[in-house]
């Protein structure tokens, strides 16, 4: 079966209206959905610009008191003679969790458009690389990187000609594996995480309800189950990961910059955390 263009067309003004409620939504510091930057929270959320986000996280009665602390892949962490540098990620994995807008034409919306552009899963998707200190194993770090709406991600180009202008940041968590999948989360009340299967799903060409049932339906392995984000496993599971070049915290930071989202302004359809995930994933070989 082929979309017609008409359809076709019918789908992306959708999709962009989509767009248009989400950004709405964050202008009136709504807390449903996916909108606002995921790139740059911590244990205070901050916006991909630097100052507090309009759209808070509420997670924070699933951490505890034992709060691991959540640091933004910076400069400071970078540092070559710092301990951070000596982590070497080894293993990838993509974490999901719920992408669902409060309004329920929004989903509609967002959710046939990604059809067209063939990403039908309301998921958000992270890209995550488990490291450990070479000689100490049970020193271990989960970079987190993840793209939001209002994020931008710079090229190497834009970052390194202007390195105070462009704040996209990844997230370092040291030895705590709940935590790591906690920072995708958008609320207390789905606090469910999950691994996205190694393998690929084909492309729908038409989306229809018993399709849309087929793709939401395959198996997955949980990071984390809902209620409360209860860890499955907290030790190294090696089927929930795909081997990798050792990487340094900076190699992997560097990537970022080089994925097919860089250099363009974040869109739900054509250019979100998805694509951001999968290409950051196909790069970090």
């Amino acid at each position: 079966a082929v979309v017609s263009t008409q359809s076709t067309g019918i789908f992306v003004l959708l999709s962009r209206w989509c767009c248009l409620e989400m950004s709405l939504s964050k202008s009136s510091g709504s807390k449903s959905g996916s909108s606002g930057s995921r790139s740059s929270q911590s244990s205070k959320n901050f916006s991909a610009s630097g100052s507090e986000s309009s759209r808070e996280y509420d997670i924070s009665e699933l951490y505890g008191n034992n709060h691991a602390e959540v640091l933004l892949v910076d400069q400071f962490l970078l540092n070559p003679r710092g301990i951070m540098s000596r982590y070497k990620f080894t293993h990838k994995a993509i974490w999901c969790a719920d992408l669902i807008q409060a309004n329920w034409l929004t989903n509609v919306g967002c959710f046939l458009g990604r059809s067209v552009a063939g990403t039908p899963y309301l998921e958000h998707w992270a890209f995550v690389a488990r490291g450990t200190i070479p000689g100490m194993d049970d020193m271990v770090a989960f970079f987190v990187a993840q793209f939001g709406a209002g994020d931008y991600i710079p090229t190497t180009y834009e970052r390194q000609a202007n390195p105070k202008k462009y704040k996209f940041y990844a997230q370092l968590i040291e030895g705590d594996k709940r935590h790591a999948a906690l920072q995708i989360c958008s609320t207390k009340e789905r606090s469910r995480v999950w691994l996205k299967p190694f393998f690929t799903r084909p492309k729908p060409v038409v989306m229809a309800p018993v399709e849309a049932i087929v793709t939401t339906a395959m198996p997955t392995t949980d990071i984390l189950t809902h209620p409360g984000g209860k860890l499955v496993d907290a030790g190294f599971v090696p089927d929930n990961w795909r081997s990798m070049e050792a990487k340094s915290l900076k190699d992997l930071n560097d990537l970022m910059f080089q994925t097919s989202s860089a250099g363009k302004d974040y869109d739900a359809v054509s250019n979100n955390c998805q694509y951001f995930t999968q290409s950051l994933y196909d790069l970090a070989k």
